[in-house]
């Protein structure tokens, strides 16, 4: 005879990984919320340079934070069909480079035709950027200088450029919050889709009717055994079937025998139910380990096309989970 068996909430199956991932995610997120809102403009405005007269802006204090760095952003402002050499320095209180960027800018646009279309296209690159992280606090200033102006035919051009300067204190690149942000998602999204095959494959059974079954060793202590039950019923099913699970050790003797409700859900096309599509999942500690069969009969019997039944021992949950709790008496 086998013990009664106990119905009880378990945890201890939960695996912490799928937990860790989502909470790197909330991380990635409040790190992208924080670091979106944490740096301060020092610095705002608009200029034009000439290619024979540098731009040097006021002093600006470059800190040492703890987070962020010292961004400056810069941006060319030309006419369509221009090319743009132009060069950025940063520069300390003696007027000695701290750190520069040779930009190559271009901004182009024209018109195409292909097997009878036509339409117009344009591109640009015009943006170019400091980030540096201070060792100590002093006055630095920005130096902008046009090298090479021109028109995309190679005609030099002498006329002023217009550039928008934007100077951050405590930037934040984000772009690596993204990346990390993207990877920890799908990899919970994977994580989450992954636990209902978690576990070693013992049975595996498929009928075209309403009742299927198989045999297996399996169970111990400490070993999660999930049963899945698929079934596919056509459209005269009703709305919700019942499912007759047995479970009988290696002497024949039935140590569980329980009935469950599975809804259905229909499966339509045109507005019209086709086919309707049911599971049942139930997970159970089965000790000791020996020879356990499991049967499934669904009924009405008449609607079923086919039933899947699905054991996996060694199972991992996502959460804490009702476990019928089963000692056999052998």
């Amino acid at each position: 005879m086998a013990s009664p068996a106990q119905i009880h909430r378990v945890g201890r199956y939960t695996d912490p990984f799928f937990h860790l991932l989502w909470l790197i995610t909330g991380g990635m997120i409040a790190a992208l919320i924080i670091g979106t809102g944490w740096g301060k403009t020092l610095l705002s405005t608009t200029v034009r340079v000439t290619p024979d007269q540098p731009y040097t802006c006021p002093p600006i204090e470059l800190r040492s934070n703890a987070i962020g760095a010292f961004r400056a952003d810069v941006e060319a402002i030309v006419p369509t069909n221009r090319w743009l050499t132009y060069e950025l320095q940063l520069k300390d209180a003696q007027g000695q480079v701290i750190l520069s960027a040779l930009k190559q800018a271009w901004a182009e646009s024209g018109t195409w035709s292909e097997e009878g279309e036509s339409g117009s296209w344009a591109e640009n690159d015009l943006l170019a950027g400091l980030d540096v992280r201070a060792g100590k606090t002093e006055p630095v200033t920005l130096t902008l200088a046009v090298l090479d102006y021109s028109d995309t035919s190679g005609q030099e051009l002498e006329q002023p450029v217009s550039f928008t300067i934007t100077v951050t204190e405590g930037a934040v690149d984000t772009r690596y919050l993204w990346a990390g942000l993207v990877g920890t998602t799908l990899l919970g999204l994977l994580a989450s889709f992954s636990f209902g095959k978690s576990g070693r494959l013992v049975i595996q059974r498929r009928t075209p009717d309403s009742e299927v079954g198989g045999r297996a060793i399996l169970g111990g202590a400490k070993n999660l055994v999930r049963v899945y039950l698929y079934i596919k019923a056509d459209r005269s099913a009703p709305p919700n079937l019942t499912v007759q699970l047995s479970i009988t050790d290696s002497n024949g003797t039935e140590i569980y025998n329980n009935h469950h409700t599975v809804n259905l859900q229909q499966q339509k096309s045109d507005g019209k139910v086709t086919s309707a599509r049911g599971q049942l999942c139930k997970f159970f500690e089965l000790a000791p380990r020996d020879s356990y069969k499991f049967y499934a009969i669904v009924s009405p019997a008449n609607s079923i096309d086919n039933t899947k039944i699905q054991v996996r021992e060694k199972s991992r949950t996502l959460w804490p989970v009702e476990v019928t709790t089963i000692q056999a008496s052998l």
